[in-house]
């Protein structure tokens, strides 16, 4: 079953758009990724539209905070989707990031949420399980 609140993306078709719109479908991803996140843990320590903003006022700066924090993010959904944690990427995102090849770390994110997002079962909950508390609708 798929959270309501995940939506799967192709690695390669992120990759494609991004580059083919010169980094326009780039922001469009970091917004929705940021959102999708967000509500996916719970975790609202990065909005989505400040990101953009923040970004945009420090002429990219921000981002490399955001490629920071985004990974704490895509490991607490690991860990909500009970998903063994691939590596934690920081370092990584940062070095790349560095290097202008921000589209690696997109890839490698989108790559991580294709995997929680096939493999996520939510936890049964009291409000999805059903008690038969009614000895007599057994009769």
């Amino acid at each position: 079953m798929i959270h309501p609140i995940l939506q799967r993306r192709s690695v390669i078709a992120v990759i494609l758009l991004t580059l083919i719109t010169g980094g326009i479908y780039g922001i469009y991803w970091i917004y929705v990724t940021t959102r999708d996140l967000n509500e996916f843990t719970g975790d609202y320590c990065i909005k989505p539209g400040w990101t953009l903003l923040f970004g945009l006022l420090t002429c990219g700066l921000y981002m490399f905070y955001w490629w920071y924090k985004i990974n704490d993010l895509v490991m607490a959904a690991q860990k909500k989707a009970q998903r063994p944690f691939r590596s934690d990427n920081k370092l990584l995102f940062i070095v790349l990031r560095i290097f202008g090849l921000a589209v690696i770390n997109m890839a490698i994110v989108q790559s991580d949420l294709n995997d929680i997002y096939y493999n996520f079962t939510p936890a049964k909950t009291p409000a999805n399980q059903i008690e038969d508390d009614d000895e007599w609708s057994d009769y």
